[in-house]
């Protein structure tokens, strides 16, 4: 007697899992599984690998705190890598498509205090604005904040062993511009180390209005 009350009673608690979980186990047969669903699981993606684009549209925080937004709000293009490879400097190339990195204090816009916008040297998208650029000391140019927060997206970058960075991308063609990191000035504390081989400046063109007084 006992041990057939012992059997319903797990036979009701099977019931009552099974009917909390159903969906998941009807996705595991199709082979779709619904990671938020299950409980107690954790994804991560490592959006540093591959061609730089991320399917992943949540954010994920590395070790020095910054959340990385993978949200893209460009529209995306596909570059032709030949034609870039004749459109662009070497240097330019292996920085934007390969992920290089200039030599600190060589890039031309690291003292460059214009008042203008910085785009993408690939896709022309504009990323910077002068108003936000600063002179870290850091030999790359540095930006404490970016035009819009679409205009780029952040990665998990562990190519550097015990070393995680936030790369930085552009949103639109995937070009890689640099990392950004939290040492910034305040009140974000946010410094975009952007190498000068991934940008190009297009200079503020002022309109002078010119009023004439009636005699």
């Amino acid at each position: 007697m006992f041990s057939l009350s012992r059997h319903a009673l797990w036979a009701r608690n099977f019931a009552l899992i099974a009917n909390k979980y159903r969906c998941n186990l009807i996705q595991l047969k199709t082979g779709a599984i619904a990671v938020s669903a299950l409980p107690n699981v954790r994804a991560f993606a490592d959006s540093r690998q591959g061609n730089g684009d991320n399917s992943n549209n949540g954010k994920t925080t590395n070790s020095s705190g910054l959340k990385a937004n993978m949200e893209n709000k460009s529209e995306k293009i596909t570059v032709n890598k030949e034609e870039l490879r004749k459109r662009l400097t070497p240097l330019q190339y292996q920085v934007t498509q390969e992920a290089g990195t200039e030599r600190p204090f060589t890039g031309c816009y690291n003292k460059h205090y214009e008042k203008g916008v910085y785009q993408c040297i690939v896709c022309h998208q504009d990323l910077f604005s002068s108003d936000t650029k600063y002179d870290s000391g850091c030999g790359w140019p540095a930006f404490n904040d970016v035009l819009d927060k679409g205009k780029v997206t952040l990665h998990r970058d562990a190519s550097i062993p015990g070393m995680v960075r936030t790369e930085v991308r552009c949103s639109k063609c995937s070009a890689h511009m640099g990392h950004v990191f939290d040492d910034g000035p305040p009140p974000k504390h946010r410094r975009f180390c952007i190498n000068s081989a991934s940008i190009d400046f297009v200079k503020r063109t002022t309109t002078a209005t010119t009023t004439s007084s009636k005699k």
